[in-house]
């Protein structure tokens, strides 16, 4: 990375790859496919319901990731996860999503260091909203990969997008 914000580079964009892909496939038992990923020129949000957490690290790398979802998205994969269905966006809900982007930032960064970046995270917060903007210490453009899974009420979209520098 460069001190103007993220770069299109497969060393940076794979662990967030594989990181969802993994935790969506051993936690929820969903397959997730991927568009080609796209750089976000601004800082709202790409759903509905995002899990939002700052990073921090080597010397002065600093940025966030954030896990969106459509709001049919998160109680799905809130009842994938623990078996109870909810019909609006309660606490219960919006912590389980809050614990997903926890794991998935986890993965994340345990692959970041595979490839010499370590990092740190912050406590995840939710934010329940459409482009909803978000002021982070990082500059644009935020990459953002589109996830792609099936549900009962049909296809999904989730964004997972980060920026450090």
């Amino acid at each position: 990375m460069n001190g103007g914000g993220a770069e299109m580079d497969v060393k940076y964009i794979n662990p967030f790859i594989l990181a969802t892909k993994t935790v969506f496939k051993a936690m929820l038992n969903i397959e997730m496919t991927m568009d080609k990923p796209l750089l976000k020129h601004d800082k709202s949000t790409s759903g509905d319901v995002t899990g939002v957490m700052g990073v921090a690290g080597d010397g002065d790398k600093r940025g966030m990731m954030c896990i969106s979802f459509s709001r049919k998205g998160a109680l799905y994969t809130y009842k994938t996860l623990m078996g109870d269905d909810r019909s609006d966006m309660d606490p219960e809900v919006v912590d389980a999503i809050g614990e997903l982007t926890n794991i998935i930032s986890g993965q994340s960064r345990k692959e970041l260091e595979i490839a010499g970046v370590n990092l740190t995270a912050s406590i995840p917060t939710v934010v329940v909203g459409k482009n909803v903007e978000l002021h982070f210490m990082c500059k644009l453009p935020i990459i953002s990969l589109p996830f792609n899974y099936s549900t009962d009420h049909g296809p999904e979209k989730l964004f997972v997008n980060f920026s450090f520098e």
